[in-house]
């Protein structure tokens, strides 16, 4: 392995060819958080990019119920991701109304826990190392992808974040890393007024219906518990990433 150090920061050459420029060591530029933080608002407040976007979300909504009933000893034999933004996980184990009440919670925290362990990292200069956590966790997610939109979603992001890790400069990582971590922390309580809007009309197969059907508190508490986490990570995000 050789290894050779540039402006941007350290070049690592493996034997197979895949180069990563390497750009930890300072928090990004306040311009560059500022101007992310506004890219990823207009790509999640108005409705008809949302439409497009919010497959992300959906990518990390997804990937937290399987996460959650991996870690519980689950098996997780198929996740789904639908080109209306929905989602379904499958995952079977030993019948637990705690292990269900976990993995229905999952869902909706995930993207704001995830943007805010984002923001932390990049808080602390870990710009490059974001990135790759990002394509580790996409790498995983596409073993148990299960339909071809699916698929070609998970490929298509994992492609871009590659791809700025091969060839990207330090204010281009930065500001893909920055508009990620912001558009995770934004679509969490994004995602949870779509929820309460689909509530309306009453009960539905949602997770807070899941969750009320397993513990007895009505689905209109858990809408508002998903929501209050997420406004929760989002200020405290704001000021990691602000800081």
């Amino acid at each position: 392995m050789n290894i050779d150090t540039g402006s941007t920061g350290t070049a690592i050459t493996s034997t197979t060819e895949l180069a990563i420029n390497v750009v930890d060591g300072a928090a990004a530029p306040q311009w560059i958080v500022v101007l992310t933080g506004m890219a990823a608002l207009a790509a999640v407040a108005p409705r008809w990019t949302w439409r497009n976007s919010g497959h992300l979300d959906t990518i990390a909504h997804e990937g937290g119920h399987a996460l959650v009933a991996y870690l519980l000893g689950y098996w997780v034999f198929g996740v789904w991701l639908f080109s209306d933004t929905s989602g379904l996980t499958g995952s079977y184990g030993r019948p637990s109304r705690v292990a269900s009440f976990l993995v229905s919670a999952a869902g909706y925290t995930a993207p704001s826990v995830l943007g805010l362990g984002a923001a932390a990292l990049l808080s602390a200069g870990h710009v490059t190392a974001t990135l790759m956590l990002a394509v580790v966790a996409l790498a995983a997610l596409f073993l148990i992808i299960r339909n071809n939109f699916g698929i070609m979603l998970v490929i298509t992001t994992a492609g871009v974040v590659v791809l700025a890790l091969r060839s990207a400069s330090a204010g281009t990582q930065s500001a893909l890393a920055c508009f990620l971590t912001w558009f995770l922390l934004l679509s969490g309580p994004r995602s949870v007024l779509d929820l309460r809007r689909q509530r309306r009309n009453g009960p539905s197969s949602s997770d807070a219906d899941a969750m009320a059907e397993l513990t007895g508190v009505p689905g209109g508490i858990w809408v508002a518990g998903f929501g209050l986490v997420g406004v929760l990570c989002l200020f405290r995000g704001t000021a990691l990433l602000l800081s």
